[in-house]
Parts: C-alpha cells; structure tokens; sequence
C-alpha cells in the first residue's frame, strides 16, 4: 500500500516540519492530498462543490514514507474542504473550504507547519476552483453554482483574479458558469465553459477557453470540433506538451470520468485518452515528479493494485501510460485530488493594455463570412452585420452596420458584457451567428476571423478593408429587419 518514491527519511521530513515548513525546500516526494469519505451518506448536495467534497472531506500533507496514520491536516477546523493547487513557490497550498453548514464556501491558504488556514476570499455566493498566475495574484470562480445547475445557473459562475488583500476582480463576462480555471506555463487562463449552441440532450456541451490574465482575448482552445464526450473538468497542463482533463459522457453527480488530453501545438485535432490501461473512473491528474503524472484512480480494474473500495494514487509513466503503479491508498478515505509539492517554474506574466478608465473596447472582424460550417456560398454573404449585448432581461440590439467589400469591419463596442454577433443577408435573415460569449474589456482591441472560424488555423496574411478606416458608426436597425432576431 505504501509508496516506494524515493524519499528522504522520515526524521528529516519530521524535521521540516517542526522547523517551520516554510522557509526551505519541502522533502522530495511531499503530496498535498484531498480525502473524502468513502460513505458519505444519501442528503441532496446544495451547490456543485458539497457533491464533490461531502461533510467531513480534507486536505491533507503527506510525506515519505507515506504512512496511513501520519498525515497532517492542513484544513484544521474546517468542515469539508477540497480542491487545492500548489502554488509555484512549492510552499504555498490555496484550497477551497466550508467552515460550517451555515457558512459559503471560501478559498483558504493552508499553513504547513500546523494551525488553522487562513481565509483569503470573501466572495458573497463563495469561491472555488483557485489557482496561482504570475506575480502570486489567485484566481478563482465565484459564485459557487448549484448541483444541479452548475452551468446554467440563474446568476452564473465568473473567474476573478485577486492580490493579497485586495479585491478580487472579475476576469470573465459569459452568461454561462466559467469553472476549472488553471494557468498554463505562457500566462494564459485555461477554463470550462459551455459552446453556444451546442446542447445534447442530456445538457450544455463544453469546452476549453482561454483568457489572459486580464480577461482579454477569450479564444477557444479544445473540445469544439473533436466530437467526443460533451462533460469535461479538471483540466491540467501535464508538460509542455500537452494538457489532461477529465471527461465524461453524462452530466451526473455519479459521471463516469476518464482521463484524456490534447496537444498544445494542435489541441483542437489531437484529443485523445490519456492513461490507456485505466477502465475505471479517474477524478485527477496531476504532474508528478519529471516524466511522471499524478492520478487518483478507482480500483476497477486495478486488481491487486490497490484497496477494492477506495480511490487511491497512482504512478504514471509519460513514456508507458498504459500501465500505472500505486503510490498511496489509505482504506479509510477516497484519495481524489493528489499534487506534487515542489517548486516549478513561475507562468510567464501578461503586460495588460486595458485602459480601465474606457466604458468600451473595439472589435476588428476580418472576414464576417468565413465560417467552419460552410464554405460560404453567394447566396449566404452577408449584406450588414447586427450586434447585440446580452442581458438578464436578454438580447439588447446595439445597431448595424455593413462590412466592407472584403467581409471585414471594425466597431467599438460596450466592455464588460456578453456580446451577439449575426450576419443578415440581403433580405434580413441570420445567415451566421455568435451567440453571447465573446466580450472586450475596457480599451481592448481584439481581432477574430469570422463568425465560427476554423479553429487552429491562421488566417490569410491580408490587411483587411476595416483596419484602414476608424471604427464604424452603429446604425439603428432598418424598418424591413425589425423584429426579426432569432
């Protein structure tokens, strides 16, 4: 059952400990675990974080040589906690936790010589899903949604970035939950949100995303043209290679997950399985030690490898992912979450070009025809372009315009709100349509290719019409194209 990484003695890890824990080096092989508990009972979980970390769950510090009964808890007093990332200093533990029933649930930073953790959110609707960026700012997603609607809630999960004790400031604007977010070794904000449009029966399909550390440039990383499972969670990026997320079939609190991962040089056409050999369940992956990963496995499967009854860490090999080795597996607990705890490298920082004092940003559009659906017959051209912002109370139409000869046209547009993007042909009808998920932030200039462009390619290397010109003036919509919006 016990690991045989190699390790220092358990004295010198004792030692760490008692010296401070802090101002050194942790022991090579040190874990940050979550334990849940392997019953916990038939009550309906109130928000999406009590169904996946019940009463009674915990993070936890485990050192070499991996004893079942020596663990230290670093979610002291807190009744159920989970989901922790370890900050590149390879000192520093930010998990969510609940301190009581009555209470939300918070970002904590756990002290690992002992004591309490110490709360460093106060996000009404609480905070989940923490991670670090550059510089040591936390980002997170807030308001934690509902079990039952984590992706359409009423009031919708959004990420925020916040320093040490300042307050938090929100970095996304979907009218859908935005959840998972990690951050990649470039500075970019990796999270899952829902594809437009792309709905099964079973509900929303979802996607990978990316942000900079400002919110600018949302831009669509993987999962929108691969066709496979519509669930994905959890996404890591294992090297600098590729990234590991979970995906499973169903949205269901008992989803089946397993592991897979895409290609950062090609994510959009290189899905595929990431651990092979696995035919259970699996609710992590993480990076391990230099060629290895990290995953929390059920036994299914793994006969003779682990505790029958109980998820547990394994070993993976990056040059033999069809065959796992068990790390640590306590009877007592589901382990579900287990990170290395070292220093890596720090991502790569973002100078941001927002002008915060700006209410509005500007979009350049190359070609409003280009389109992954279709090659774009004549008949489909379109004749003006009609933007929208989206509200509670739903669509608001800001005015149209008509693009340039080359499909092109440039716009300055609200900041900080959902927008719509739809091309009319001649006689008014939507012929292509963006529905409410891209926004600029204050003095953003962001360019697209088109409505749905081919993901991962680039496009013509042709300075459009549109740049050479100031941004268009809006139009109010014209009598022969009112009330026609979808």
């Amino acid at each position: 059952m016990n690991a045989r990484w190699p390790a220092l003695p358990g004295l010198v890890a004792a030692a760490w400990l008692l010296g401070g824990g802090c101002s050194t080096e942790p022991p090579a092989g040190a874990l940050v675990l979550t334990q849940t508990p392997p019953f916990a009972g038939t009550n309906r979980a109130a928000t999406l974080l009590d169904a996946r970390y019940p009463a009674g769950s915990r993070v936890v510090l485990l050192l070499p040589p991996y004893q079942t009964h020596d663990v230290r808890l670093l979610s002291k007093g807190l009744l159920a906690a989970g989901d922790p990332v370890v900050a590149p200093d390879g000192r520093t533990v930010f998990f969510a936790g609940r301190r009581d029933a009555a209470s939300d649930w918070q970002i904590y930073q756990a002290r690992l010589n002992g004591g309490a953790p110490r709360r460093v959110t106060a996000m009404p609707g609480g905070a989940l899903n923490p991670a670090v960026m550059a510089g040591g700012d936390v980002v997170f997603a807030s308001p934690v949604p509902p079990a039952d609607q984590p992706w359409t809630a009423a009031r919708p999960a959004a990420l925020y970035a916040q320093k040490p004790g300042a307050a938090p400031r929100r970095l996304t604007f979907t009218p859908h939950s935005a959840l998972e977010p990690t951050v990649l070794a470039d500075g970019r904000i990796l999270f899952v949100t829902v594809q437009p449009g792309a709905a099964g029966p079973d509900g929303p399909r979802l996607g990978l995303f990316t942000v900079n550390n400002d919110g600018t440039e949302l831009t669509a990383f993987a999962g929108q043209h691969d066709g496979g499972w519509p669930v994905l969670r959890r996404p890591r990026e294992l090297d600098r290679a590729r990234v590991a997320f979970l995906a499973a079939e169903q949205h269901t609190a008992a989803e089946l997950t397993r592991a897979e991962a895409v290609r950062l040089a090609r994510p959009q056409r290189s899905r595929a399985p990431l651990l092979p050999g696995v035919n259970g369940a699996c609710r992590a992956v993480e990076p391990g030690e230099p060629g290895e990963w990290l995953a929390c496995l059920e036994p299914r499967g793994l006969a003779g490898r682990g505790h029958p009854d109980t998820f547990g860490v394994y070993r993976v090999r990056a040059d033999a992912a069809e065959t796992v080795t068990l790390l640590f597996d306590d009877p007592a607990w589901h382990e579900v979450e287990a990170l290395r705890l070292a220093p890596r490298a720090w991502p790569q920082g973002h100078i941001s070009a927002m002008t915060p004092e700006c209410a509005s940003g500007t979009v350049l559009c190359l070609n409003v025809n280009e389109t992954s659906y279709t090659s774009g017959p004549a008949t489909n051209r379109a004749a003006r372009v009609r933007l929208a912002q989206w509200t509670d109370a739903g669509e608001q139409v800001l005015g149209e315009l008509k693009p340039h000869a080359d499909g092109s046209f440039m716009v300055e547009l609200p900041a900080d709100v959902p927008l719509v993007i739809e091309a009319l042909d001649a006689a008014g009808a939507v012929v292509r349509r963006c529905p409410p998920l891209v926004w600029v932030r204050s003095g953003e200039n962001r360019a697209c290719v088109g409505c749905h462009e081919p993901h991962n390619y680039a496009p013509r290397n042709v300075r459009p019409l549109a740049a050479n010109l100031p941004p268009a003036t809006l139009q109010p919509p014209g009598p022969a194209l009112a009330g026609k919006q979808p």
